[in-house]
C-alpha cells in the first residue's frame, strides 16, 4: 500500500495541532542545553510565602514556567526507561546531568522552577531555579560546585561559576540558579537585586494565587513567538500569532509522575479581552463529541469543533476579528465564496442544523487525505427519550457545491480538503475527494473506528468528556509529517523517542465553564502489549468476525440438567446445528443458513419442558432435544444481533440478554419482546461481551467489560459508573467489596482506588 503523504508545500498542518505540539516541545526544552481523597474537583490551595519567594528569581520575560514541588519528581523522566518521556530527553545534556547530580547530593525535596527564555537569535534556553532551603545539605552542593574547575564572574552582588562545558551556576541566598546561558543567569541575579520579577505581571500573579503553587505549567502567550522561533521550522513561525492571541496566560496543572502519559489541566487567562480568541469560546458550552464514531482509526490528526450555538459563535468570532483589525478581510472572504442563488455560509450552516465540525487528515484508500465532516442531530424526541438509535443510512456520493463555506466560517483549519464530493453517513455529512468519499459510501467496511481504536489504549477516555474544541495527533503513525514542524534538533529527539514506544498520542481539549475557559492537554506514550489495528483483519480460515471485532464461537455448548451434560454445536463450514450426547456422539443434525451468536442454553418453556434456546441471524430459536421447534418459533427479533441470548433469572422469570449489532445491550422475554422496566445499555465504547451478574453488598449488579473499561449497572440497566469520568475502571479490574458501599477497583492507569456503588464517589487508597 502506498502511504503517500502531502506533497511538499501543498498543505499546511493546521493551527490546533501546532498548539499541541508546541506545548509538547516545550516539555522537551527542560532538558536541552544551548548548542546541544481524589475527587472530581481540584483542591483550592493557599499560596505559601515560600512558594511566592521562589518566583522572585524568575525574570519577567519568561515564555514558559514549569513548577515542580520537588526536584525528584522529574527523576522518572531521566532514569525510568518505561516512562512516557524516556527517549525524548538528551542524556548528554549538561542540564540533565546536573539534575541527576543534585538529587544525589540531597536536593531531591527542593522546590524547583524551570523558566524558558529567549537568549539569542532563534535560541530559547532554560533557567533552573531551586530553593535550597529544603536541601538536606546545602553545603555539600556548594562544595561540589566549587570542586569542579571553573572561573568566577561577579554580577549584581552575586557570584556566577562558569564551567568548561559552558554551564553556568550561581548560588545567592537560598537560590540555586543554573543555565547554559549567561544572559539567563545574569537576568535572574539582576531581578533579585532590583526586586522585580515575573510576579510584577498582575495576570500571572492572580493565576499563581489561584493554582496555589501546585505543580503546573504556565504559558506566557504574548511571548510564545520566541518559543516558536527556537523550536519550529521557518514555515510554521507564522502560527505563533494565533497562539499569542489565544489568551494572555495559561495555567495547566500537571502530573509528571505518571508512567504512560503526562496530563495538563487548567485554564486560560484573559478571556474577558476581545483581542484574545478565548472570548470566542467562552460564549459556548461544552458538549459531547460524536467525532470518534465517524473518524477511522487511521486518522493522523484532526481538529473537532462542537458549536452549541453557531450564530453566537460567529458573532463572537467577528468581534474577535474586529478587535484584531481583521474583520474587513473576513467579510471579503465571506462574500467571495457565497454562491449565486444560494444561502450565505452562516445561513447555510444554520439551516442544515450542523453542530459539530471536523477537519481531519486520514489514511483512506491507499493514501493520506484531508477530509471534512459535519454532524447534525436528526434523532426524534421519542428516540432520545427511549434511547433507541436510528439506523445509519448511507447515501451515494454527490457533487459538493458549497466549496469554501466552512473555511470562510471557521478558518484555515478547514481549507485543506479537496471539496469535490459528499455523502451522508447517518447524521454525518462527509466531504472530500471523489475516491475518499467513495470509501465512506461503501460503509467503511475496511475501517476500524477511532472510537474502537482508542478504547484499547491509554487515551480511551479522550472523547468521553464534554468540550468546545478537541484536537489530537497520532504521533507514532504520523511522525513523518508531524515532525516536519520541528527544527533539526527536536526532530532528531522525537524521531529517537518513537522507536522506543508503539503508541504515542497528543490530545487537546478546550472547554468553557462559567467565566473560565479550561484546557486539558495530554501526551501519551506507551509500549502496549497489544497494538490496536488501524484496519479490520481480513476474514479467513474458520474465523468469522462480526463487525470485524467479535469472533464467532460455534460451540460445542454444554447443556447441563440434573448433573448430566449433553452438547449443542454449529458446523463452521455447513452451518448445520447438531445435538450430541455426553460423549459428543451426534444424535441429530439440522441444516441452517445463518450463524449462531455465541450462546445456546437450556430454558424451561411454558409447557414446563426444557428447550435449547439460541439465535441464528436475528431469529430466536427454541428446539427440543429431539430436534423439534417449539410452537411459534423461530421468532424474528426487531434488532440485529451480535451476541446472545444470555439467559438470566429475575424474580423467578427467565430473561434473555442480547447485544445488538448497534452496540446496545437489551433485555427480552422468552418471546423476544422488550422487558418492562429495563433501560437499554448504550456503552460509548465497543462491547465484545454481555454483562456478568455479581452480588455486591447483598445486591445484584451487572458488570460490563467493554474494550476500553469496566462499567457497572443496576439490574434495570441504570449505570452506576456514569458519573465516574475522571477515573474509568480498567476492563481487567477485579471488583472487591470493602465497606460502606465502596468496592476496590483498578483504573485504566493501573492504580487502585475505591468506588462507591451508591453515589459514584471515588477515594484514594
Amino acid at each position: 500500500m502506498d502511504y503517500t503523504l502531502m506533497k511538499k508545500g501543498s498543505k499546511k498542518i493546521y493551527i490546533a495541532i501546532v498548539v499541541v505540539l508546541a506545548l509538547v516541545v516545550a516539555l522537551l526544552l527542560i532538558f536541552r542545553t544551548k548548542g546541544e481523597e481524589e475527587t472530581e474537583e481540584r483542591e483550592v490551595k493557599v499560596l505559601s510565602p515560600k512558594t511566592e519567594v521562589a518566583y522572585k528569581a524568575v525574570p519577567s520575560d519568561a515564555v514558559l514556567i514549569f513548577d515542580f514541588e520537588q526536584l525528584d519528581h522529574i527523576a522518572p523522566l531521566l532514569r525510568d526507561t518505561s516512562n512516557y518521556f524516556y527517549g525524548l530527553i538528551d542524556p548528554s545534556s549538561e542540564l540533565v546531568k546536573f539534575q541527576k547530580r543534585l538529587v544525589d547530593l540531597g536536593a531531591g525535596n527542593c522546590h524547583t522552577l524551570y523558566s524558558l527564555h529567549y537568549s539569542a537569535i532563534n535560541e530559547v534556553t532554560l533557567l533552573q531555579i531551586a530553593d535550597l532551603s529544603d536541601a538536606s545539605s546545602k553545603e555539600k552542593i556548594i562544595h561540589y560546585l566549587d570542586s569542579i574547575p571553573h572561573t568566577r564572574r561577579e554580577y549584581n552582588q552575586g557570584s556566577m561559576r562558569v564551567y568548561d562545558n559552558g554551564f553556568k551556576v550561581a548560588v545567592k541566598d537560598n537560590y540555586l540558579l543554573a543555565s547554559t546561558s549567561t544572559i539567563c543567569v545574569e537576568g535572574s541575579l539582576r531581578h533579585l537585586a532590583n526586586g522585580s520579577s515575573v510576579l510584577d505581571n498582575q495576570e500571572f500573579y492572580s493565576m499563581l494565587r489561584r493554582t496555589g503553587g501546585d505543580e503546573c505549567l504556565y504559558v506566557n502567550h504574548k511571548q510564545i513567538g520566541k518559543l516558536f522561533s527556537g523550536s519550529v521550522t521557518y514555515g510554521f513561525l507564522k502560527y505563533s500569532d494565533f497562539i499569542m492571541r489565544m489568551a494572555t496566560w495559561s495555567a495547566l496543572m500537571m502530573n509528571p509522575r505518571q508512567k504512560n502519559f503526562i496530563s495538563f489541566e487548567g485554564y486560560l487567562k484573559g478571556n474577558e479581552d476581545l483581542i484574545n480568541f478565548s472570548t470566542v469560546l467562552s460564549g459556548q458550552k461544552g458538549e459531547s463529541f460524536r467525532s470518534a464514531e465517524i473518524l477511522p482509526a487511521s486518522t493522523m490528526f484532526a481538529i473537532c469543533l462542537n458549536i452549541s450555538a453557531v450564530k453566537g459563535y460567529l458573532k463572537d468570532f467577528q468581534k474577535y476579528l474586529d478587535a484584531n483589525k481583521k474583520i474587513s478581510s473576513y467579510a471579503a472572504r465571506m462574500e467571495r465564496v457565497t454562491l449565486l442563488d444560494a444561502p450565505a455560509p452562516l445561513e447555510w450552516v444554520a439551516s442544515e442544523g450542523f453542530t459539530e465540525f471536523v477537519s481531519a487528515f486520514i489514511l483512506v484508500g491507499n493514501k493520506y487525505e484531508w477530509m471534512t465532516f459535519a454532524y447534525h442531530n436528526s434523532q426524534t424526541w421519542l428516540n432520545k427519550m427511549t434511547g433507541i438509535k436510528g439506523k445509519r443510512e448511507i447515501t451515494e456520493p454527490q457533487p459538493y457545491i458549497y466549496k469554501g463555506y466552512l473555511e470562510a466560517l471557521f478558518g484555515e483549519s478547514f481549507s485543506h480538503t479537496q471539496e469535490d464530493m459528499f455523502c451522508k453517513v447517518g447524521d454525518w455529512t462527509v466531504i472530500g475527494s471523489a475516491p475518499a468519499v467513495a470509501e465512506f459510501a461503501k460503509g467503511k467496511a475496511s475501517m476500524v473506528s477511532l472510537e474502537d481504536y482508542l478504547s484499547h489504549t491509554p487515551a480511551s477516555s479522550f472523547f468521553s468528556d464534554k468540550a468546545a474544541v478537541k484536537a489530537f495527533a497520532n504521533i507514532k503513525e504520523g511522525s513523518d509529517t508531524l515532525f516536519t514542524v520541528l527544527n533539526k534538533y527536536y526532530r532528531k529527539r522525537f524521531t529517537s523517542s518513537i522507536q522506543k514506544k508503539n503508541f504515542e498520542y497528543a490530545t487537546l481539549s478546550v472547554t468553557p465553564k462559567g467565566k473560565d475557559v479550561l484546557a486539558s492537554l495530554n501526551f501519551y506514550a506507551a509500549r502496549l502489549s497489544e497494538v490496536p489495528q488501524l484496519f479490520n483483519p481480513e476474514e479467513g480460515g474458520n474465523q468469522v468476525f462480526i463487525d470485524s471485532t467479535i469472533k464467532t464461537f460455534f460451540g460445542p455448548f454444554p447443556l447441563v440438567e440434573n448433573g448430566d451434560t449433553t452438547w449443542f454445536e454449529q458446523s463452521q463450514k455447513w452451518l448445520s446445528v447438531s445435538y450430541q450426547d455426553r460423549n459428543h456422539k451426534g444424535i441429530w443434525g439440522i441444516p441452517m443458513k445463518d450463524t449462531i451468536k455465541n450462546y445456546a442454553s437450556l430454558v424451561t418453556m411454558p409447557d414446563e419442558k426444557k428447550y435449547i434456546m439460541f439465535i441464528l441471524g436475528n431469529k430466536l430459536y427454541a428446539m427440543s432435544r429431539r430436534g423439534a421447534h417449539y410452537t411459534g418459533y423461530p421468532k424474528e427479533l426487531d434488532c440485529g444481533v451480535a451476541l446472545g441470548p444470555k439467559v438470566v433469572t429475575e424474580k423467578g422469570e427467565t430473561r434473555l440478554m442480547i447485544l445488538t449489532d448497534e452496540n446496545i445491550v437489551t433485555k427480552r422475554d422468552l418471546e423476544g419482546k422488550r422487558v418492562s422496566g429495563w433501560e437499554d445499555i448504550h456503552a460509548d465504547e465497543f462491547t465484545r461481551t454481555l454483562p456478568e451478574e455479581k452480588i455486591l453488598f447483598g445486591q445484584k449488579y451487572l458488570i460490563l467489560r467493554t474494550v476500553g473499561k469496566t462499567r457497572i449497572y443496576l439490574p434495570n440497566g441504570e449505570e452506576v459508573t456514569a458519573k465516574n469520568l475522571k477515573r474509568p475502571i480498567s476492563k481487567e479490574s477485579p471488583i472487591v467489596e470493602v465497606e460502606d458501599g465502596f468496592v476496590k477497583v483498578m483504573g485504566v492507569d493501573g492504580k487502585e482506588f475505591l468506588f462507591n456503588l451508591r453515589n459514584g464517589r471515588i477515594k484514594k487508597l
